[in-house]
């Protein structure tokens, strides 16, 4: 199962982890900047999408595993779904919290 059935995760704004391993089709331009609209409507979609994903899920998808080897997605091979999600659930906690910090940060600065 494609998670929000989205073949292509990746914005050209992102970056995976420092350790991860090269592969086709996922952006490293650690120079790349948006705009704060182009950022909150890619994070919008991303809501969205992952609401849909919450409010469609059965058991059977929860006890399914997950294997995604095409070029552009992470790498992965029979790995249990509910970890899947709870990495994602969790990455979007932690950017949240990274967000929270530096808007602390700014409003600080100003």
């Amino acid at each position: 199962m494609l998670l929000g059935g989205d073949t292509s995760p990746w914005q050209q704004v992102d970056l995976p982890w420092d350790e991860a391993p090269g592969r086709d089709g996922i952006p490293r331009d650690r120079e790349a900047r948006s705009s704060l609209d182009e950022v909150l409507t890619v994070l919008r979609q991303r809501q969205a999408m992952a609401r849909h994903v919450m409010e469609s899920l059965s058991d059977e998808q929860l006890a399914s595993d997950v294997t995604h080897t095409e070029p552009g997605r992470p790498w992965m091979e029979n790995s249990p779904f509910k970890e899947c999600l709870s990495i994602v659930l969790n990455e979007a906690w932690e950017h949240r919290l990274c967000a929270e910090r530096d808007l602390t940060a700014l409003e600080k600065e100003n």
